[in-house]
């Protein structure tokens, strides 16, 4: 799977050990704000096509870390967020950076909405420009440096 390689291309271990802290913080702020990122991420070239929407719902439902939240509460919410983008963009981008934000104050929050979010926008083999600069922006809003997490293309 191309987002395991996406966070940190060590080894099981640590794939392991990201699957541990998502479980342990089951913290419903962190459900919004891994959510908000996915959006942000999937709308990152200001649209989204009926195929890319099918594609992000399949990633976020088989991208076992965040099950742990409950796939319906985990999809009512996606659905919820990328509505706000499709009525208007601005106001879309606005209210995800906002849920992204109520994390800031925790960094172990923060650095797995970051993880996460990596892993799913590498899911599709690697990252493009517009989504290295959504996460680069979430970053910013959470106060973290985007030179900390490896966003390159995964191989």
């Amino acid at each position: 799977m191309p987002y395991r390689s996406s966070l940190g291309r060590i080894s099981k271990q640590t794939w392991d050990d990201f699957n541990h802290e998502i479980k342990q913080a089951q913290h419903e702020h962190l459900l919004e704000g891994i959510v908000a990122g996915c959006a942000l991420v999937a709308y990152a070239d200001g649209w989204v096509t009926d195929e890319e929407h099918d594609r992000m719902v399949n990633l976020i439902r088989g991208f076992e870390p965040i099950a742990v939240f409950g796939l319906d509460d985990v999809m009512a919410t996606f659905e919820t967020m990328t509505s706000w983008f499709a009525s208007d963009q601005t106001s879309g981008e606005a209210a995800a950076l906002e849920a992204v934000a109520r994390v800031k104050g925790s960094a172990k929050y923060s650095a797995l909405l970051i993880k996460t979010c990596c892993a799913i926008a590498a899911a599709d083999g690697g990252f493009d420009a517009e989504e290295r600069h959504a996460i680069t922006r979430i970053c910013q809003r959470l106060g973290l440096d985007p030179a900390t997490f490896d966003m390159s293309d995964a191989p």
